[in-house]
């Protein structure tokens, strides 16, 4: 496939038919390659989502890609903010389909309560290097999808969505949102980023499981997204600000 408006988006680009990962080979090869390179496949096999989830769809069916940043932020909670960053974007661009959509903290695009999108973040050792992978669902329909909390670009909109046009809407969107992050030296408050994800959160005012990464859990109420971009969350006896955790929607609160 073609991207041509893709390709004029971004700051070098390459298409591959089929890969491993495109955030592993764009790591690999950061070095060679400038801010703002994408590397975008129509087949993945072995992408990754968060907490080394496998991620897999058929030949086509897909936007996946990885976007290389290199992050010079004073506040360094501003690389924290990436993956949220590219969830906005992505919010961002699937609202000019007319689909209205939701982040699920920490970086997942929802459309009525299922998942549309997920974002993956990988930094080098010094944090010197960020890629930014994302896949977006676009052409699958329910019985193509791996679980049935998922949905599709094309379920939600009923028609057949451009993947060129698509994807060039989320790289513009992530450098005007990273251009603004960078200019606040990180500062997610100051930028405004904060704010507009608060507006569009699915997790902040409903209550959550939240299962860490060494296996323990906790239940309570998401109240916020604090500037650290941790998630606050108010159990009966306390209240936690959250850096890494898998998240469960219960219930509105």
């Amino acid at each position: 496939m073609e991207y041509l408006l893709s390709s004029q988006a971004a700051n070098g680009f390459e298409y591959v038919e089929k890969t491993g990962s495109t955030n592993k080979d764009l790591l690999d090869r950061a070095s060679s390659h400038p801010e703002f390179f994408v590397l975008v496949t129509d087949f993945q096999t072995a992408g990754r989502g968060r907490l080394d989830r496998s991620w897999e769809a058929a030949p086509g069916s897909s936007v996946m890609a990885s976007i290389l940043l290199r992050p010079v932020f004073a506040d360094p909670t501003g690389v924290g903010w990436l993956s949220l960053m590219a969830a906005l974007a992505i919010n961002q661009a699937v609202s000019t389909l007319g689909v209205e959509s939701a982040v699920k903290w920490p970086n997942d695009v929802l459309i009525q309560g299922k998942k549309v999108s997920g974002v993956l973040a990988e930094a080098s050792s010094d944090l010197s290097t960020v890629v930014l992978g994302f896949g977006i669902n676009v052409h699958q329909s329910q019985l193509e999808l791996p679980v049935a909390t998922s949905t599709s670009l094309s379920i939600a909109t009923g028609s057949r969505v451009d993947r060129d046009q698509l994807l060039a809407n989320v790289i513009k969107n992530i450098k005007a949102l990273y251009a603004r992050l960078s200019a606040a030296a990180g500062d997610a408050e100051k930028s405004g980023i904060r704010k507009e994800l608060l507006k569009v959160s699915a997790t902040v005012g409903v209550q959550v499981s939240v299962e860490f990464p060494d296996g323990t859990k906790a239940i309570g109420l998401a109240t916020g997204i604090d500037p650290a971009g941790r998630l606050v969350l108010k159990t009966l006896s306390e209240t936690l600000k959250i850096s890494a955790g898998d998240v469960r929607h219960l219930r509105n609160g």
